[in-house]
């Protein structure tokens, strides 16, 4: 399909939806990210649109990734552009290098531990000893319990894990190793509790599908990117990824095991993680091996303490099973008081909402915070000195004294919302590694001192603040990304890619406009 067929159908699908509505001009925007679509309609009063979602996917998903843009007077005029190069529109993102990461999300391609290079050596005879006497112990608990005896895959050959290991570049856990020498795949009988080891072949498969290792979250540059702590800390190194998070299990619902290689300084290698739709935040901590698991499933099951379902599975009610009381995050809504919060010390995100009037300092219990979260605030006095850790602040205020931030030494990402005096900028100059900052829609009499900030890389500005930097001569070559609000058209948006890149690579637009009849 040509352009002004594109162009043409989305009018026509945009105005079928205003049938009943008077407007003088509305937008539709598509954007397709190759696997699934982002529609937004809506008239310049800011009224909502339910164009034809069924026509529009079957006229988009067929087609390029692309953000699609078709603008529709109410005369039956129309202006229709496309490109691949704006990430998103509402806000827009126009990312220059698509190889910048923030802290803590590591890019494939990390040094493998000396300890876990193939050695094409037999398992341990020692580990495959224990391993085979645990499972052997389970399945003579499970028999009794169920009535017949678990099924299991048969297991793997020595040839077949030191083939594995060649292809991931890594050696197993010998703990690990020995579970796939006695089985090659749980058919979910509760070995490893609600878990199951998938077989070898997956390993590999998720392995070397896309990234190596573990899939990472909060990669793009338009996340907040803020890695939390695993707890117990220390064990786990603070990272979105690693390539040597290798997973080799799961619940069969959403949530993976995956064997650490590459720990932290009180780790272990071979230490057992879970992540996946239940885990929010950072990886879990589960276990120090896959021994200690299979222990603590036989102490469950020897005490009585599981589940039986009337088909074949059999779950322990293992320690391992169990969150720490204390999450990552904390909510406070309508008051400052940490005095009710347990365990502050351990908090690493806090959101805080409607408070009034507050000086921050008043949190300094929270040692551990790592990124704050003011929300529709009176007044802030953002003294954050007593947070030794803190990454990221987002304050969301109608005054803000930024005394107290100048300085801070671990802060790369601050974002300012809602203020309605002039920002001194003089604060901001005086953050060494501010990475990301946000300052869209605000007042900033010395906004073009942004240029002073040698350690930025992503910035969120209004379209009318980008083109003031940009005709005070400041592009800032050295951004990775740019974040536009301000709802300008795709037009504008591909205009100020331009100007902020006049010597890259030229935006590939593609546009046609008509009459509806």
């Amino acid at each position: 399909m040509n352009p002004g067929d594109i162009g043409r159908e989305m009018a026509r699908l945009l105005r079928d939806s205003t049938r009943s509505i008077e407007f003088t001009s509305a937008v539709l925007r598509i954007h397709n990210t190759g696997g699934g679509l982002s529609i937004q309609a809506e008239t310049k009063s800011g009224r909502y649109l339910n164009p034809g979602m069924t026509a529009l996917a079957d006229l988009f998903l067929p087609l390029p990734p692309s953000i699609y843009e078709v603008r529709l007077s109410h005369t039956g005029e129309y202006a229709f552009l496309a490109t691949p190069d704006v990430g998103t529109t509402s806000p827009a993102w126009l990312v220059f290098d698509d190889a910048f990461r923030y802290p803590g999300h590591p890019l494939p391609g990390m040094p493998l531990p000396a300890r876990s290079r193939p050695t094409g050596a037999p398992t341990d005879p020692a580990v495959l000893a224990r391993i085979t006497a645990l499972a052997a112990e389970f399945a003579e608990l499970y028999t009794r319990i169920k009535g017949h005896a678990p099924k299991w895959e048969p297991g793997c050959t020595e040839a077949q894990l030191a083939e594995a290991e060649e292809r991931i570049g890594a050696r197993l856990p010998e703990d690990l190793r020995a579970l796939y020498r006695v089985s090659d795949q749980d058919d979910e009988t509760g070995l490893l509790g609600r878990y199951s080891h998938e077989s070898l072949g997956r390993l590999v498969a998720q392995y070397l599908e896309g990234r190596p290792g573990t899939h990472g979250w909060q990669e793009t540059v338009s996340d907040e990117g803020v890695v939390m702590e695993t707890s117990p800390a220390g064990r786990v190194k603070r990272l979105s990824r690693n390539d040597w998070w290798v997973t080799f299990g799961s619940d069969h619902a959403g949530d993976y095991l995956t064997v650490d290689l590459d720990p932290a300084k009180n780790g272990v290698s071979g230490q057992v993680l879970e992540y996946g739709r239940n885990v929010w935040g950072p990886p879990r901590y589960v276990a120090p091996s896959v021994t200690a698991m299979l222990e603590e499933v036989l102490r469950a099951l020897k005490a009585g303490e599981f589940r039986e379902f009337a088909s074949h599975r059999l779950i322990a009610e293992a320690a391992f099973h169990q969150d720490s009381f204390r999450a990552h995050d904390e909510v406070m809504t309508e008051t400052t008081d940490v005095s009710a919060i347990v365990e502050p010390e351990l908090v690493q995100e806090l959101y805080l909402n409607d408070p009034g009037s507050v000086d921050l300092a008043i949190l300094n219990p929270l040692s551990s915070l790592r990124h704050l979260r003011v929300n529709r605030a009176d007044s802030v006095a953002a003294d954050l000195s007593g947070f030794p850790l803190l990454e990221a602040a987002s304050i969301e205020s109608s005054k803000v004294d930024l005394a107290g931030i100048a300085g801070h030494p671990t802060l790369w990402s601050l974002s300012l919302a809602g203020v309605k005096h002039p920002i001194d900028f003089g604060h901001l100059a005086g953050l060494p590694g501010l990475i990301r900052l946000g300052l869209a829609g605000l007042d900033v009499p010395e906004l073009e001192r942004v240029g002073e900030l040698s350690s930025l890389r992503v910035l969120t500005l209004d379209d009318g603040q980008v083109r003031r930097l940009l005709d005070a001569g400041v592009t800032l070559p050295s951004l990775a990304a740019i974040e536009i609000t301000g709802g300008a058209p795709l037009a504008e948006i591909v205009r100020l890619r331009r100007r902020l890149r006049p010597d890259g690579p030229a935006p590939e637009v593609i546009e046609a406009s008509g009459t509806l009849v």
